[in-house]
């Protein structure tokens, strides 16, 4: 190996590892190792490493760090202040005396450690990359400290028992070492570890739901519970469950269900307090070690304990040129005792010796130990020594920051500077000021900074934001920044619709659960007594096209849409939809009016009502034009086929079937399809593969069927998925008589529901059709077409199934003309039962209703159900020794198709052409 300086620094290449420390770092792989296992760097920390190590030994200035950083892209130093000091947190800079990167002032930075670069071509790295890993576990922010043996035991009993609690006081660390005991397990899981922060919920009743969220798990009903089981089963996965202690039943009982039903699931818990569940193995965390009280240590033999170690690297992360001598020992440990060798709280104080020194923080915080205790000398429990820390902390900001803590602790996530600027930058706060402020806060461990992504990600941690909270409350300005807030979020979704568009379902999810804690608690003081209705009503309507399904029990606006696909059509829909236009009118944006009619028309044909629905999308059309919206247009052709369709005019609805087709490639998700969760091509081809099975092309039509499958699957989109096996694939692999097909279908459609009624429902009406077609007892039939939660719709669809579903309220529904597209089958099913009767006029009965049956379906170009009913009239006639008669009408029909000769119907039709044909010849 050979030293890296100015003076070897030509002959680098970039296939060459460097070595400083513990570290290895290939610049060409762009990966850093510690003792060759991958650490995780954001790719702005990456660069900055690279750039500074390759150069070692040399001053890079500021504005060559950020060129090259951030090539083609004004930012401000404070974007490479942040990325710097997180970078050195990883690294350990200053950590027993090692340094890495000095901060030269008014120059710029240099690698001062010494390196060395490997020769030969280095190995390949087998790892995942952090772009292909699964996982959502934070970056870490700094290095932890003292806890090695406590992961590595953890880790073990992760393993072993497979649900583990962390348990201890705020501040003690619970989070950090439940992360790297995650990422010591990463491999062990084959569907990886997902991290679940309940600190963004109050309310236990959520508590599913955020897992869910997290998961990517699409929420369609009022209890996600049974969604996320059937999603775990059969996986083997870390689940890391942080900050429980508010919500601890509801974890526990979440907890106990998984572990129960998936086997290969494991739950690590953080909590103040035991969950007190079945199988729960708890650890309590031990404050940092501390030296003895007796005894006296040098620096070097004090820094050999992790509460002292950890007050060094931070006071060193604050102020460059500190230095732990051995005068300071006794001081720094006495200190460190005093916080109770809490984490938090030693970082909090050791982030405070660039401003006063060793000897006046410690005096300090010995004042403010003794008001809390009223001047007794007994020691304070450590919940209360943390507080004390944050009391002083806070006391000694200047009042700009603390105004900016306060404010900035309204965000119950992570959260950009764009997003700080717009709640926090106000009066004599500026940018420049904030921007300013934020590193500052930073630096004290006030704010943590995660540069993991392109976008830095500021946080407060749990306790210092209900601390900071606490302070926005009291404080005058308390209302002002929780309307802010909302306001902000409504702004922020309206600006990411235009990324909705390209992005697929689980990348969806993932953006939605960075925003949704936000979201939530934006929501709640909408509507709190203190709250802005108006702005809640703009802000579900913002939030529904990202949230309904994470989110479907928590809004209003879109709950039509969320009732509609999870329970059908109940009462509660055409309630909740009679209000959507009102509130449209009343915000007077085209999205929403647009919504509001998209809704309605659901609404219109969710319970029968197929020229209500037609109505609403001709308004729908009108609208959209009126506005120019071109996405919208698209919507509308499809509403149109299918309004147009199920009204029974198929040769109308094909067009515009077509039409919502046009674009070549599928059509993203845009402001009005995200609303839905369903996708604009599935739904489309869906509606396309009916019209033309109807219009007499099987072959298109189930061709068409299984792209829209084909398309789902791919996606990932279950409610799509959904719609395409309940209302195209299942049906029509019935029409066609192809039963192998249709149990594949009806299993598919059981297996991506999981729990939710509303599609298992047309699941089990299904699979009746299919035990009656495989001539099982007709009993099944009689709970068919009666039970209470059968819809009109599903009436009409079972009508088409078999003669024995088509019960007396399908019979009802097709004579009054409401049947629509489903009216001719349904009453040559009446005429087939009608014959079934021994009545001496029930022949005669039943050709008046094939007749009836034959023209309404000529009227309707409707050549599947004309074939139907014209091949019963012509073995009626036939028995009636009418043969002339069947043949003509039979031929006259049959002669019309070009395709699907493969289908039963086309075989029935032609086998009794054939009888008749042999008929014939016999006379």
């Amino acid at each position: 190996m050979k030293e890296i300086g100015t003076a070897v620094q030509e002959s680098f290449t970039g296939d060459q590892a460097i070595i400083f420390g513990p570290y290895r770092l290939l610049p060409r792989q762009r990966v850093l190792l510690e003792m060759n296992k991958p650490v995780r760097l954001g790719n702005r920390a990456l660069d900055i490493l690279i750039i500074l190590v390759e150069r070692a030994g040399e001053i890079v200035s500021k504005e060559e760090l950020i060129a090259h950083t951030w090539p083609n892209t004004h930012v401000e130093e404070t974007n490479l202040r942040v990325h710097m000091a997180a970078l050195r947190k990883v690294l350990g800079d200053g950590q027993a005396g090692t340094r890495y990167i000095e901060n030269i002032i008014g120059r710029g930075y240099s690698f001062v450690a010494a390196a060395s670069r490997e020769e030969g071509t280095p190995r390949p790295i087998l790892f995942r990359a952090s772009t292909d890993q699964g996982h959502n576990l934070p970056a870490p922010l700094s290095r932890m400290i003292g806890r090695s043996e406590t992961v590595r035991t953890l880790a073990a009993q992760v393993s072993q028992h497979r649900f583990v609690t962390i348990v201890g006081p705020p501040g003690i660390g619970k989070t950090t070492v439940a992360l790297s005991i995650a990422e010591k397990l990463l491999d062990a899981y084959e569907h990886d570890v997902q991290f679940i922060d309940f600190g963004s919920i109050s309310d236990s009743a959520l508590v599913p739901s955020l897992l869910a969220s997290v998961l990517g798990i699409p929420i369609l009903s009022d209890d996600a519970t049974p969604n996320i089981l059937a999603f775990l089963r059969g996986k083997k996965m870390l689940l890391v469950l942080d900050n429980c202690e508010h919500l601890i039943e509801a974890a526990a009982k979440l907890s106990e269900s998984i572990l129960k039903s998936s086997p290969g699931v494991h739950v690590l818990a953080t909590s103040r307090e035991p969950l007190r569940a079945e199988g729960e193995w708890v650890q309590r965390l031990a404050p940092l070690g501390l030296p003895p009280a007796s005894g006296e240590f040098s620096a070097t033999e004090a820094i050999g304990f992790p509460a002292i170690q950890l007050f060094v690297e931070r006071a060193l992360a604050s102020l460059d040129t500190f230095q732990f001598t051995d005068a300071d020992v006794p001081i720094v440990v006495d200190l460190c005792r005093r916080l109770d060798g809490i984490p938090l709280a030693i970082e909090l104080a050791a982030a405070r010796v660039d401003m006063f020194g060793i000897r006046e923080l410690a005096d300090r915080l010995d004042d403010r130990f003794h008001l809390l205790t009223q001047g007794r000398r007994t020691a304070l429990p450590r919940q209360q020594t943390l507080r004390a820390t944050l009391d002083w902390s806070y006391s000694i900001l200047p009042q700009s920051e603390q105004t900016i803590l306060r404010r900035l602790s309204i965000f119950a996530g992570g959260f950009s500077m764009d997003s700080a600027l717009a709640i926090a930058a106000s009066g004599s706060i500026d940018a420049n000021r904030l921007f300013e402020s934020v590193e500052n806060l930073a630096a004290k461990s006030l704010i943590t900074a995660d540069v993991s992504g392109d976008v830095v990600q500021y946080r407060l941690l749990e306790m210092t934001r209900a601390y900071a909270i606490e302070k926005l409350r009291d404080s005058e300005e308390g209302t002002t920044i929780c309307r802010l807030h909302a306001k902000h979020f409504c702004d922020l979704l309206r600006k990411s619709e235009t990324d909705a568009k390209v992005q697929t379902t689980s990348e969806l999810l993932l953006a939605n659960s960075r925003m949704v804690g936000d979201v939530r608690a934006a929501l709640d003081w909408c509507f709190s007594s203190v709250g802005d209705p108006s702005i809640g009503i703009e802000l579900t309507v913002a939030s529904a096209p990202r949230f309904f399904l994470s989110l479907s029990d928590e809004f209003r606006v879109a709950l039509c849409i969320a009732i509609s696909n999870t329970m059908g059509p109940t009462p509660g829909l055409a309630v909740v939809s009679a209000r959507a236009p009102e509130i449209a009118e009343s915000l007077g944006s085209e999205p929403e009016q647009l919504r509001a009619l998209w809704a309605l028309g659901r609404e219109r044909y969710a319970r029968g009502d197929y020229q209500g629905a037609l109505a609403f999308a001709e308004r729908f059309g009108r609208v959209a034009e009126s506005f120019g919206d071109e996405e919208a247009t698209l919507l509308h052709a499809r509403m149109m086929a299918l309004a147009l369709h199920l009204v029974g005019r198929h040769a109308e609805a094909q067009p515009y079937a077509e039409q919502a087709l046009t674009p070549p490639t599928k059509i993203g998700r845009g402001n009005l399809e995200s609303l839905y969760q369903d996708d604009h091509g599935v739904v489309a081809r869906s509606n396309l593969a009916r019209i033309l099975w109807i219009r007499g092309f099987p072959d298109q039509s189930l061709r068409v069927t299984r792209e829209a499958v084909k398309i789902a699957l791919s996606i990932d989109s279950g409610l799509s998925l959904c719609q395409a096996l309940a209302f195209a694939a299942c049906p029509l692999a019935l029409w066609s008589g192809d039963l192998v097909a249709a149990k594949h279908n009806v299993s598919m459609l059981f297996a991506h529901s999981t729990s939710i009624d509303y599609w298992n429902s047309w699941g089990r009406l299904y699979e009746m059709a299919i035990a009656l077609r495989e001539a099982e007892s007709r009993s099944i039939s009689k709970d068919a077409s009666s039970g209470s939660k059968v819809s009109p719709q599903q009436i009409d669809m079972l009508g088409t199934l078999h003669e024995e579903l088509a019960g007396p309220e399908a019979i009802a529904r097709a004579e009054t003309g409401l049947a629509g597209w489903s009216t001719p089958e349904i009453l040559r099913a009446k005429g087939v039962l009608r014959l079934e009767d021994l009545s001496p006029t029930a022949a005669t009965e039943a050709e008046q209703i094939f007749l009836r049956s034959v023209e309404i379906a000529r009227q309707q170009g409707a050549r599947s159900w004309e074939l139907r009913a014209s091949t019963s009239l012509a073995r009626l006639w036939c028995d009636q020794d009418r043969s002339r008669d069947a043949r003509n009408l039979l031929v006259g029909i049959y002669g019309q198709f070009t395709e699907g000769f493969e289908t039963e119907d086309l075989m029935k039709a032609k086998a009794v052409l054939r009888d008749l044909a042999q008929s014939a010849d016999r006379s």
